[in-house]
């Protein structure tokens, strides 16, 4: 457990360690990728069979006043740390055809909202973590290797290295599962039993990133576990 607590100590210094002011054209990092539920969300879950879609109003009410298919009135926080870091907002995976995708090599999101950590959380067809991460070493094995500005494999490597990997993830795995009555999967379970097994889970999926070639990460702080209008 000791080590999971440092780890959450790491990746909380790194998250404000980034909120610095960009000044100039050239960004801080060569580019951030995103993975989570809806608070990263950048409308993947539009191009799903789910009714966890954000492309009506008031979404987006100030963000140029349109659905940005954004589980927000505005920008994310990820949008927001790319804007920091002076990158342009990532594209959602999902939003981006297989014949660009190679193009892309400031960022991708890759997060889904209704889904958590564990493959069984879900609200209807989302992307599970693991498979964001499978699209992900798709990204890195088919597209990014593909891309004429990255002369060799040791370039790729730094690019990869530098990059920013964005993690929010976490509650749905209470509001959609653990909490939830008609599902007894981890009832058994106490809440901390339940919490270790969460980071178990989730340190296991970061380290199949870090293994694809990422060195740094943010994982965002789990969201208070507050009531949700479809819960009414």
């Amino acid at each position: 457990m000791k080590s999971f607590k440092a780890f959450w100590v790491f990746s909380y210094i790194v998250h404000h360690a980034f909120f610095v002011k960009v000044d100039g054209a050239k960004s801080l990092v060569p580019a951030l990728y995103v993975f989570g539920d809806s608070s990263v969300d950048a409308r993947n879950n539009n191009n799903l069979h789910t009714h966890a879609k954000a492309n009506v109003p008031p979404y987006g009410i100030d963000f140029n006043n349109n659905a940005t298919r954004r589980f927000t009135n505005g920008k994310t926080f990820a949008d927001l740390i790319a804007i920091k870091l002076g990158l342009p907002l990532q594209p959602p995976y999902l939003g981006i055809s297989d014949s660009k995708r190679y193009q892309v090599i400031t960022g991708i999101n890759y997060a889904s909202g209704a889904c958590g950590i564990l493959n069984d959380t879900r609200d209807g067809e989302c992307l599970s973590l693991d498979k964001q991460i499978e699209y992900f070493t798709s990204t890195v094995a088919n597209d990014l290797s593909k891309h004429k500005h990255f002369k060799s494999k040791d370039e790729l490597k730094h690019h990869l290295s530098n990059s920013i990997y964005l993690i929010s993830i976490g509650a749905n795995d209470y509001f959609l599962n653990y909490l939830k009555p008609q599902i007894r999967t981890y009832k058994n379970m106490s809440p901390e039993e339940f919490v270790d097994y969460l980071l178990e889970q989730l340190s296991s999926k970061i380290k199949t990133i870090y293994n694809l070639g990422a060195r740094k990460f943010v994982v965002g702080m789990l969201e208070f576990l507050t009531i949700y209008g479809s819960q009414i």
